[in-house]
């Protein structure tokens, strides 16, 4: 992007990285300092590497982006040296030595992410189980750690400005995967930031005439449009503030890809369109929302089937907002959304709003609570089977990945992949033979447990043990459903053999 490029040169003509780091918000001088020493790192490398300047561009432009999302530093700087892993400029042996172990598994759980790219591309009506297990790894390493996602996101935004001058077949290409998994995910995770730009970027590739039909209209009615809505804001906030309702009012910005869609869906030519004029009101507490839906229907017309209140019934994605339309001055549509900061919070950094890792900790970050981990799960999960009702993930990979899998958690909060039907001491030989030999007992979520319990997707597991190992021959009776894998039953029955010895 051209203002990442030249908003950060010297006098000199040479880009700035003390000005740049500056530049991003970074509340730590230490951790300033970290992300100076990758980037003299960075330049190290890629030193007399004809491809240079594209992979320390792609990283500059990375971090620009997930400073917006607030992430941590160490996110910052697995973005700013993913690029140069993923040319093999640099191997992750020598960064693992270089940077540090936290860092090095943020870039691998992204390059596991390219699972799922391979699996698109591939035209074969089955799949291998080398590419089964690496959606199942993919999976568990985005299920691990949020971050390594929004780092791929950021990469693929990255992508697609980069090909803006390439060959047309190149920016197709780029533009349909996007569409395909990118965007959906993006979606899923509630992250509005990174969504709209994804959808922009891939209808300007995809739909280049009506990408610049839509952007024209936009652009000579702008002035028009800006000073209607400046109007229509000065007109709310004097009727806000007359009843006390303490809020925030402006105009917001429409996404090209949103209102192309919208025509669409609805059959609407561009001047039949409700929200080309938009306001939000962003407020402090929730009973202020609905105060200021009250005034603005009191004082404008609103049609009802426009109206939509997704902080009663969120969407999927977890999105909350108050939408109505009404009919401002002259008889034109303005549409309006209505939130609390912490929804306008969320809809903006989605995931990323909730996850908060603590800088400096040894493990690389503070993981969020379980219910967050389990909701991560969910929408991870609901993100692949929508590729698979759309076809581009096999039925065959759904159903091995999915169907015949299930994914719970440690106390620790670490995810374990297993097959369907495990039970507990399936879980507590899958930690380790000692774990599942001196196993007396199960909890579910502090619950106990029989050992013939079915592990469900999400359930948070711990393993009651006693001093010594003392299994029960019951356990390899199938008739009695205790231990349901294979790996179980190799365990119990070469422990009996040793005993019998």
């Amino acid at each position: 992007m051209v203002a990442v490029r030249s908003a950060h040169i010297n006098k000199a003509g040479e880009f700035d990285p003390k000005k740049w780091i500056a530049s991003l918000g970074i509340s730590s001088q230490q951790s300033c300092e970290r992300l100076a020493e990758t980037w003299a790192y960075c330049l190290q490398q890629t030193q007399g590497h004809p491809d240079a300047d594209l992979l320390l561009w792609r990283g500059v432009e990375m971090v620009e982006i997930l400073s917006t999302l607030s992430m941590d530093i160490d996110t910052l700087r697995a973005a700013l040296l993913f690029p140069l892993a993923d040319a093999n400029v640099v191997s992750e042996d020598v960064l693992r030595e270089s940077v540090g172990k936290s860092i090095v598994t943020l870039i691998h759980g992204v390059r596991d992410m390219a699972a799922i790219r391979q699996l698109n591309a591939t035209h074969n009506d089955s799949v291998s189980s080398e590419q089964v297990d690496n959606v199942r790894r993919m999976l568990l390493a985005m299920v691990d750690d949020f971050r390594c996602v929004v780092i791929k996101l950021a990469e693929r935004i990255a992508h697609l400005r980069e090909v803006k001058e390439a060959p047309e077949d190149e920016r197709v290409l780029a533009a349909k995967e996007c569409t395909n998994i990118y965007a959906p995910l993006a979606n899923r995770l509630g992250i509005g930031q990174l969504k709209w730009e994804l959808e922009d970027y891939c209808f300007r590739y995809l739909h280049p005439a009506e990408y610049k039909r839509i952007a024209k209209l936009l652009h000579e009615r702008r002035l028009d449009r800006e000073h209607y809505i400046e109007e229509f804001v000065g007109h709310l906030r004097a009727e806000m503030k007359n009843e006390g309702v303490q809020a925030e009012v402006y105009g917001r910005p429409k996404h090209i890809y949103s209102i192309w869609r919208k025509m669409q869906k609805k059959h609407l030519a561009f001047d039949e369109l409700f929200d080309v004029r938009a306001v939000r009101i962003v407020a402090e507490r929730l009973q202020d929302c609905y105060a200021a839906l009250g005034i603005v229907h009191t004082h404008y017309r609103h049609l009802p089937d426009e109206f939509d209140d997704y902080v009663a019934n969120p969407k999927p994605n977890g999105y909350q907002s108050i939408h109505t339309v009404v009919l401002g001055p002259g008889g034109k549509t303005v549409e309006i959304q209505i939130r609390t900061k912490q929804m306008h919070e969320d809809a903006e950094l989605g995931v990323a709003a909730h996850w908060k890792y603590k800088e400096g900790a040894a493990s690389g970050g503070v993981r969020s609570g379980h219910e967050d981990r389990i909701a991560w799960l969910r929408k991870l999960i609901a993100w692949q089977e929508e590729m698979a009702d759309s076809g581009e993930m096999l039925d065959e990979v759904r159903s091995q990945v999915f169907d015949d899998r299930v994914y719970v958690f440690t106390p620790k909060g670490d995810v374990v992949d297993l097959p369907a039907g495990s039970t507990p001491l399936d879980f507590a030989y899958h930690i380790h033979s000692d774990v599942g030999h001196r196993c007396i007992g199960a909890k579910i979520g502090g619950r106990i447990v029989p050992f013939t319990y079915q592990l469900q997707m999400g359930d948070q597991i711990e393993i009651i043990t006693q001093k010594q190992p003392n299994p029960s021959r019951d356990w390899l009776n199938p008739n009695l459903g205790y231990v349901t894998t294979s790996r179980g039953r190799s365990k119990i029955h070469a422990w009996f053999r040793k005993q019998d010895r």
